[in-house]
């Protein structure tokens, strides 16, 4: 990880870039054209740079964690409006969502597909590559924009759900009207296409894994797929990144990384940050989430966790700046084996499945497991296959994303006297439009 943040301030020095704080609303001034690979390299690298850190925002938001009143008074401030839901009227002291951070990406992005075929220098092959990693970086803004501020994607409704502004041009004097869901789905999907077609490196090394790749393509392409229920394109998108790359951690090597962790073997793209410190000190591992695992068994359990000394425990993948994740194949399994059950595939969901969990159980567990879940019925191997990635990717940030677009149950939060309750269905699933982006652009309180 220090090999990344290194050649981040390096590239970052290269380019004086424009802010674009207020991207969408106002116009950025004393802007610098880039012409040579270098220069454009870097405005890329700046758009990476960019990308919000939500992990911990979403987190706090679930069913995986307890927020205890003796956490640090600033950790407090900052967060205990997220962990109960409070949106519309938070505390200044809130963190912000990634708005504004994910159109600054998109920016950059914009202008890397718009002039990179004007580069002075570099082969055709750097000049593509980095044209798809834009059209790539473009899809997955969108994507996470679209999956926090728009309801979840509904065939029977997408084309009039209100969505998110789609950004595609760098034009500061258009109107940025909010794009239906079906359109903002649209948009990555066909950017998701350009990209493939013009990426060509298929894994970077370490320090440089943050980038887009063939691979990473195609495992964002498996997770679009999965949020619109589309089984059999998931499933294919799945089977093609693990024909690339299909690595999985060990857990019962006791050499073994955290799997989320950026040169972890199951590393595909090491981009978003994991949760803060601030989280991992200021939350229990909830009840519900502590439910799922088999403690003596599981080897997640002792890898992911470790009691305080008080009987309860904290999370131990996080906190350190070595957590950086956007995909790692044991999502792929995951999603190759929900696809299959949902298409009646038994045999191979479980193939899948088992896949992931004999390294992650110890053996005789192992064993036990192979020939419950050899029992199950479609509808419990889905139930269970949803529960794994409960235990898998807890506190990585998929959790918030798998609520919205299965069940969406209640869920109770208490913070000292007050309890909340998140409704089944509640609309709070959703996140508001950021009123300062309203205040900005009145387009998006129509």
């Amino acid at each position: 990880m220090k090999n990344i943040k290194v050649y981040i301030s390096i590239m970052l020095a290269l380019l004086v870039l424009p802010s674009c704080d207020e991207y969408l609303d106002v116009k950025p001034a004393d802007t610098v054209i880039p012409e040579t690979m270098e220069e454009f390299r870097a405005l890329m690298t700046r758009a990476y740079y960019l990308v919000p850190a939500e992990n911990s925002k979403l987190t706090m938001r679930t069913d995986e964690v307890k927020f205890y009143r003796w956490a640090w008074e600033n950790d407090i401030a900052s967060y205990k409006d997220i962990y109960l839901w409070e949106d519309e009227t938070p505390a200044p002291s809130t963190l912000s969502f990634g708005w504004q951070s994910f159109y600054k990406a998109i920016f950059y992005a914009n202008h890397i597909i718009a002039e990179g075929s004007e580069i002075t220098d570099g082969t055709k092959e750097e000049v593509e590559q980095l044209q798809g990693e834009a059209y790539l970086m473009r899809a997955l803004m969108h994507f996470n924009l679209v999956n926090q501020y728009a309801s979840h994607y509904d065939l029977n409704s997408s084309a009039t759900d209100k969505g998110v502004p789609v950004s595609t041009v760098i034009d500061l004097e258009a109107n940025y009207v909010p794009s239906t869901v079906a359109e903002v789905y649209g948009l990555v999907e066909s950017d998701l296409t350009k990209g493939l077609a013009l990426l060509n490196v298929e894994e970077y090394e370490l320090g440089k894994n943050y980038r887009f790749t063939k691979t990473s393509a195609n495992a964002l392409q498996a997770r679009v797929a999965l949020y619109k229920n589309e089984w059999e394109n998931a499933l294919a998108s799945a089977k093609t990144t693990l024909a690339i790359k299909s690595d999985l951690e060990d857990l019962n090597n006791s050499e073994s990384l955290i799997p989320s962790e950026y040169n972890s073997k199951e590393s595909i793209m090491a981009l978003e940050e994991g949760i803060h410190a601030a989280v991992v000190n200021s939350v229990f591992v909830s009840d519900e989430l502590m439910g799922v695992y088999d403690i003596d068994n599981d080897l997640r359990f002792a890898k992911y966790y470790s009691d305080n000394g008080s009987g309860s425990y904290v999370v131990s993948k996080g906190g350190d700046d070595k957590f950086r994740c956007t995909f790692r194949t044991a999502e792929l399994y995951l999603i190759a084996a929900e696809a299959s059950a949902q298409l009646d595939k038994l045999d191979d969901a479980r193939d899948y499945l088992n896949q992931l969990k004999v390294k992650r159980l110890k053996p005789d567990f192992y064993s036990t497991e192979v020939a419950r879940i050899a029992g199950m019925n479609r509808a419990e191997l889905i139930k269970e296959i949803l529960t794994e990635r409960f235990r898998e990717f807890a506190f990585e940030g998929h959790r918030w994303f798998d609520l919205r677009r299965t069940t969406q149950p209640e869920i109770i939060h208490v913070f000292g006297d007050e309890t909340v309750v998140l409704q089944q269905g509640d609309p709070r699933y959703t996140l508001p439009y950021p009123q300062e982006a309203i205040n900005n652009n009145p387009n998006l309180a129509n």
